[in-house]
């Protein structure tokens, strides 16, 4: 069949399939799987190599169709008069490809061979002109009137196009239909030469294969059942979550615990014994039916925190960025796991192009990182890298015979601290909470005196952790003061910059994290100001010798190899502590893509100018007081209800106001 040709006609409707074409829109030409599926349609105003090529039909792919108008047809009938040469030939497209003159009426179709394109499940084939064999089931039907003079009746074909009568073949065919009826599968190859009748797609009928009971060539899913609901739960979350949560138009703020109103809510919140018993979380022995399925998804999105809504003011989230939620469809889709590149190229590449940015903003010339599942992973990655640092030995040997070691942070740091100590097996007691100043910025004159006492008790510190954007506060510690303490005592600097890392996007605030170049590392999450996305956190590393994979690799030979057939260097699952890993990476990847490094610090000033817009309305009401002047976006304040406004107490003094406000009465 290599090279075979099908001769079709303009003069009548040509019906593949079930679809039928008219000549005033051209003829259509498929190959692969004919049935209800809808068509993809190809331009022929593509590259003659394009043309030419069988890739793009593909293997059983599917209704591959191209369309060719009139005017692009070759060979017309000799009963019609060519406008044009008729004799133009050679593979599809191969007329306006090569220069070669179309014709009036008819087209010439190279078809593929069968290993070239195959006929796909339904094994279809048609009669053609003489000599000609189709690969397509092609039907005729008449026109409401013929279009060109050959003064062929309506409904009848032009003599020279009648199929030629099919010679009998003897009783169990020929020799050589009889070899390939016995080498051919009936699924895999496509029918045989002279086979005209149309068949539907039956499955095959092979032996069940059983192991230990279980059918291992059975369906194990009904996959026409999932995409349905695939397609369903999409739109559900694009109506329910996507469009109703972030159009403030239709929005309507209400706080009370009556759950009258029907507006759309931040949360229909319940107590857990109450949401306990109107959820239905009972797993069962047998699957839910479909609409019971898009009922547990309504009664989901109902009862969650919709924390997109314009009116959800909870601490450290940005909103909904539509960039960064069309990334992770895509991951959660193609389930990567970012631990070797033959597994992950694209996002491997994805996380070094990412990394290697955010370390130029941070003001190093090189080195290196990794995506963590949050900004607590990473403060406890670099707690264990200086330790390692300090004291290479305590991989392979532990903490027995190491001295106390200890380190020194803010009081107002984040509690990830406390926790990756207790973790790591430091301890605690280990951990130095040194006094902050009004505006809650580390003292360094209290760090050295505080490192000092520790050196004098016999301690070994190895670390000090900045903070670049506390959480209550948002306050920036005095970096460059600190690097020279840290370089003075040979230790080790990590800045925490989980929130205030975005400033370093803004040309106009990156002064906060002035110094923020002298740390050892730094973790920065995309995930909070530039709305990456949660989770997206990165930890940054100064050091390019490897310092994290020799902290971090097991050498896992069966994953690891040294030989493989790329530079194993983008092998990232060494420098991590996980293996199966996340490519969190992508989601900021495609943001910064979409809005660019200045789209970016946009998005920084403008939610650095909401703050302090928000500080001036508080100055100007009755009833607020501020704490402070804010440094960054955390804006701290007390409201005063109108019965304790008279009160002479000093709201600054430490001590704890309690105010309960009384219900809402509806009606």
């Amino acid at each position: 069949m290599n090279g075979s040709r099908s001769l079709l006609t303009t003069g009548a409707a040509l019906k593949i399939g079930s679809r039928s074409w008219w000549p005033g829109a051209g003829i259509i030409f498929s190959r692969g799987l004919l049935g209800p599926v809808t068509p993809k349609r190809r331009s022929l105003g593509k590259s003659q190599a394009e043309a030419r090529s069988p890739g793009w039909l593909g293997r059983a792919a599917g209704a591959v169709v191209c369309l060719i108008p009139p005017s692009r047809i070759t060979h017309a009938p000799k009963a019609c008069a060519p406008a044009l040469p008729s004799e133009g030939r050679g593979p599809l497209a191969a007329g306006q490809a090569d220069g070669m003159q179309p014709a009036a009426r008819r087209v010439l179709i190279e078809s593929l061979g069968l290993q070239e394109a195959g006929t796909g499940a339904s094994g279809c084939r048609a009669s053609g002109a003489p000599g000609v064999s189709s690969a397509l089931p092609v039907q005729w039907r008449a026109p409401s009137c013929c279009p060109c003079t050959c003064g062929a009746p309506r409904g009848a074909l032009p003599q020279q196009l009648q199929p030629p009568p099919r010679p009998r073949e003897p009783r169990g065919g020929t020799a050589r239909s009889r070899g390939a009826a016995m080498s051919r599968h009936p699924d895999r190859d496509g029918p045989l030469d002279g086979d005209t009748h149309q068949r539907e797609m039956v499955p095959s009928k092979r032996s069940a294969v059983l192991v230990d009971g279980v059918i291992l060539n059975g369906p194990t899913t009904d996959a026409r059942a999932g995409e349905k609901f695939v397609e369903d739960a999409c739109r559900l979350i694009m109506e329910e979550v996507v469009l109703k949560a972030t159009d403030v138009s239709e929005k309507i703020f209400w706080t009370c615990f009556t759950l009258e109103h029907t507006a759309f809510l931040v949360c229909e919140w319940r107590p857990p014994e109450q949401l306990k018993q109107l959820l239905d979380l009972e797993m069962r022995d047998t699957g839910e039916p479909h609409h019971r399925l898009l009922e547990l998804c309504q009664d989901v999105i109902r009862y969650s925190v919709k924390t997109n809504h314009p009116r959800f003011f909870n601490q450290l989230y940005a909103g909904l960025d539509y960039y960064s939620l069309v990334a992770r469809f895509m991951t959660e889709a193609l389930n990567p796991s970012v631990y070797t590149y033959e597994v992950s190229p694209v996002f491997l590449l994805v996380e070094e192009a990412v990394l290697k940015k955010m370390i130029e903003f941070i003001g190093w010339k090189e080195g290196d990182g990794i995506f963590n599942p949050g900004g607590s992973v990473s403060n406890m990655y670099a707690m264990n890298l200086a330790r390692y640092k300090y004291c290479p030995d305590i991989k392979e040997k532990g903490l027995s015979g190491l001295p106390r070691l200890i380190l020194f942070t803010s009081a107002e740091c984040h509690y990830s601290m406390k926790k990756a100590a207790s973790f790591l097996g430091i301890g605690t007691e280990n951990v130095c909470f040194v006094e902050t100043d009004g505006r809650g910025k580390m003292i360094p004159a209290e760090l050295e005196k505080q490192i000092w006492q520790a050196s004098k008790e016999g301690a070994a510190p190895f670390l000090v952790c900045a903070t670049s954007g506390t959480t209550v506060l948002g306050a920036f510690d005095p970096l460059d003061e600190i690097a020279d303490i840290c370089e003075k005592h040979g230790l080790w600097l990590h800045v925490d910059a989980s929130w205030g890392g975005s400033a370093l996007m803004s040309r106009k605030h990156r002064k906060l994290l002035h110094g923020i170049h002298r740390a050892d590392s730094v973790a920065w999450n995309p995930h909070k100001m530039l709305m990456a996305g949660i989770q997206c956190c990165a930890l940054l590393v100064k050091d390019k010798s490897d310092l994290l994979k020799k902290c971090y690799s097991a050498k896992a030979s069966y994953l690891f190899q040294q030989d493989k057939f790329y530079d194993v260097s983008y092998d990232t699952g060494d420098k991590s502590i996980q293996c199966s890993r996340r490519p969190d990476a992508f989601k900021f990847w495609m943001t910064w893509k979409a809005l660019g490094t200045l789209g970016l610090e946009e998005r920084v000033n403008r939610a650095l100018a909401l703050s302090r817009y928000l500080v001036e309305e508080i100055k100007k009401r009755e009833g607020f007081k501020l704490l402070l002047e804010p440094e960054y976006a955390n804006i701290c304040f007390w409201y005063i209800p109108p019965s304790l406004r008279e009160m002479k107490k000093d709201l600054n003094s430490g001590q704890n106001l309690i105010w309960w406000p009384q219900p809402l009465r509806s009606g």
